[in-house]
């Protein structure tokens, strides 16, 4: 398989915007994206507009750290603990939901547009009638310290392509897999190499982003292998694939750098998968092959990048994240990264 992909990715467009942008969204509207920054803001950015911020709005107090939409309304979750439904025409809040002792880190919607899950710090995953916003359940089976006795976190959630499952994981690399319509623990796995300590008791890693493959079996765990990116060669990027029915361990990549790839995201048809890299140094995209278990192709990124979206065709990648101190946008072209329409010259 991966000798026909052809991997070229390139920067179609950037677009600037005050803040560091830490979540992205992409609207039914194709050329059109739902953006939250570091500054509390959202904004939203046509890509096809001659003035691109089409909009921008005060939304939480500090960090806007998760986005989803969830029918015909757009949800924001924050650092300052709390999750709104906002009004996708007029952009006014419709619902705010305080109930979050904690910091949210991470938002999911189920396929069918009828629950929204949430992450907290406090360890709890939470479901909720997307339409009312009434809670169905809590979801606890983190631990809320680390074996050193530190607060941990809970940084991400994601639903299965046919909605039934419902995967979450931890700073000490811990991931469960859920039962949606029952809340069930189906598979607890500790997973290797996502977290450690130093000698003072601080804590380094966590698994920040997670991914079902389109067979809904395997599940992509990504961040970095238990290092301080704030020195440089001090970590490497890391990401797991496990089949969680089994909780065998299928991939294992952690060549790309000192940086956390903040996401990881199948092809739709599960032809490859991408990392984008954010905190630390030497940030790439990069391209796995997890048949193969071959790395297909790392490229530089200008910015770290914390979120991301792929285009339902994988035609398009889009990251967001922070480039010469202020945030940034990057459209990326992959026309050419399974053998598109363009040949092997992506600029024809």
């Amino acid at each position: 398989m991966s000798s026909s992909l052809r991997l070229k990715p390139r920067i179609v467009q950037e677009v600037s915007y005050p803040g560091d942008l830490l979540s992205v969204v992409r609207t039914p509207a194709p050329s059109q994206f739902f953006v939250g920054g570091a500054l509390g803001r959202i904004a939203l950015i046509d890509l096809e507009a001659e003035t691109k911020v089409v909009s921008s709005w005060a939304a939480h107090v500090s960090y806007v750290s998760s986005l989803t939409l969830a029918g015909d309304r757009l949800v924001s979750a924050g650092s300052d603990h709390r999750v709104i439904w906002w009004d996708r025409e007029s952009l006014r809040p419709l619902r705010i939901v305080d109930d979050h002792p904690k910091w949210v880190r991470a938002l999911a919607c189920s396929p069918d547009g009828h629950l929204l899950a949430t992450a907290c710090d406090d360890m709890a995953c939470r479901l909720w009638e997307a339409a009312s916003g009434k809670l169905v359940r809590e979801l606890r089976g983190h631990a809320p310290l680390t074996a050193e006795f530190l607060a941990s976190k809970l940084y991400c959630c994601t639903f299965s392509p046919d909605g039934r499952l419902l995967a979450t994981a931890d700073q000490v690399g811990r991931i469960i897999v859920w039962e949606v319509a029952t809340g069930k623990q189906l598979q607890s796995l500790q997973t290797r190499l996502f977290f450690t300590h130093d000698t003072n008791g601080h804590g380094y890693g966590g698994i920040r982003g997670l991914a079902f493959a389109p067979d809904g079996v395997q599940l992509a765990a990504s961040g970095n292998q238990a290092g301080d990116t704030s020195t440089i060669g001090g970590s490497k990027s890391l990401i797991q694939v496990y089949d969680w029915t089994s909780g065998e361990l299928t991939c294992d990549w952690n060549t790309g750098g000192n940086f956390f790839y903040e996401r990881a995201m199948f092809h739709p048809a599960g032809k490859w998968l991408v990392g984008i890299g954010g905190a630390g140094t030497e940030q790439k995209i990069a391209f796995f092959d997890p048949a193969t278990k071959e790395s297909l192709h790392q490229e530089p990124s200008p910015m770290l990048a914390f979120d991301g979206v792929l285009g339902e065709s994988a035609e398009f990648l889009l990251t967001v994240g922070r480039k010469d101190n202020q945030g940034h946008l990057i459209q990326w072209a992959l026309d050419a990264v399974d053998g598109g329409p363009h040949g092997d010259d992506p600029s024809t």
